[in-house]
């Protein structure tokens, strides 16, 4: 062949992507491909070749061409995308008038080269795209491990860490500004929320209206799940004044976050269904960081964990017992615990005080604990689980309990 192009079907148009001549053709100008074989290709999905001189009369245009060859390059559904189209001419290299049948069938098996390879590429770039959008929710290493072991979203028991972040007075933001700015500060807030929770090496799990659900441990296991997970709850509340900063002027005042952290044997694997993919845990040790997150609301806190939470962390954390309370559908209490990153002199006075005064409470000491939470709420107006604890000591005191409990029950979620 003296030419041979790669042309492939844009629209109804065809358009050469490849192009090799012999050095007597590169000053060609206006070279136009038959349509007749184009066509009659594109009809019949197989390779065409043909002299001019023997053809209808529209594709006797083709001057000093001597034979043109077609051969189809299709998809994987078998249509027709492109064509391996050469020629040889009049004074060209070759000089045979005619094109062997052997002949056709080398260019229709380099046709079926090009075919192959494009249909490589593009399921290379399908499956690089659905990578991307996987590693969206997971790591890297998560993202490759959900796919080389496909049994994990069978479900399995598992040690994990769970976290649920909740932003603050959602609703009322979310009226202020609107529809169309709600979207974009939501996302806002949930992208820096996943960023703390993936740097941590954490698993995305959902996103649930003004609330993100993340995991450690699973599916790939973490000794240090509990740490990580607190390390992101940490860094969550550390980015918040750069969040207000930015949003300050539509909400109109500073937005709040409240986290709640529970460790425990979750079944974790596909949990939603065949038609609808997520990957995520089930089980009462979610259902219990659900009900820790809303408990934060109770006690005017920003940061709970619970116990089983707490007995993993070194010395690199340090938290204050709160109470022990039994949330909503949940039989058996837990105890809660706040975390803290910067241990001040002030923060050490206000957690001796406080789990010396919860102490008494616990033993009926109403006057004592009261005493003592009196003073912490004059040095710390602003702490929430004292003035809580408060208002529980001195409702003991003028109801004297017949039969005292010192576990608190949560109102609601």
């Amino acid at each position: 062949l003296d030419s041979c192009r790669v042309l492939m079907l844009e629209g109804d148009q065809w358009k050469t992507h490849t192009l090799q001549t012999a050095p007597h053709l590169l000053t060609e100008k206006n070279w136009q491909p038959s349509r007749q074989i184009l066509n009659q290709v594109r009809q019949e999905k197989k390779t065409s070749w043909q002299a001019p001189e023997l053809a209808p009369a529209s594709t006797r245009s083709l001057h000093g061409v001597k034979v043109v060859i077609a051969a189809p390059i299709l998809d994987r559904a078998g249509e027709v995308i492109g064509v391996l189209y050469g020629d040889r001419r009049r004074e060209g290299l070759s000089a045979s008038p005619v094109l062997t049948k052997l002949e056709a069938m080398l260019v229709e098996l380099i046709a079926t080269g090009v075919a192959t390879g494009l249909a490589r590429l593009q399921q290379e770039k399908a499956a690089l795209t659905a990578r991307i959008q996987f590693e969206q929710f997971f790591t890297a290493e998560l993202a490759h491990q959900l796919a080389t072991q496909p049994d994990l979203l069978q479900g399995r028991d598992a040690e994990v860490t769970i976290l649920f972040c909740d932003i603050r007075s959602f609703s009322s933001f979310s009226e202020r500004l609107g529809p169309e700015r709600t979207v974009a500060w939501i996302s806002d807030v949930m992208e820096v929320l996943s960023d703390c929770t993936l740097t941590h090496r954490g698993v995305v799990v959902d996103y649930i209206g003004d609330e993100l659900m993340a995991m450690w441990g699973a599916p790939e296991k973490q000794a240090d799940h509990a740490k990580l997970a607190c390390h992101a709850a940490l860094a969550m509340q550390e980015q918040l004044p750069k969040l207000n900063e930015r949003w300050q002027t539509f909400l109109g005042e500073p937005m709040g976050l409240g986290i709640g952290i529970n460790s425990g044997v979750a079944r974790v694997g596909n949990t939603g269904s065949q038609r609808k993919f997520k990957y995520g845990p089930l089980g009462n040790t979610v259902n219990l960081a659900s009900r820790v997150q809303g408990a934060t609301k109770y006690l005017k806190t920003k940061l709970l964990i619970t116990g089983s939470v707490q007995a993993q962390l070194g010395s690199e954390f340090d938290t204050r017992q709160l109470c022990t309370a039994r949330v909503v559908n949940i039989v058996e209490p837990v105890n809660l615990y706040e975390l803290v990153r910067q241990i001040t002199p002030a923060w050490l006075d206000l957690k001796t005080g406080y789990e010396e005064a919860l102490k008494h409470f616990e033993n009926q000491q109403f006057r004592q604990a009261a005493r003592i939470l009196g003073r912490l709420c004059t040095e710390y107006p602003h702490d929430g689980p004292s003035l809580f604890l408060m208002s529980r000591a001195v409702s003991c005191m003028v109801e004297e309990p017949q039969q005292f409990d010192p576990v608190w029950v949560l109102p609601g979620k």
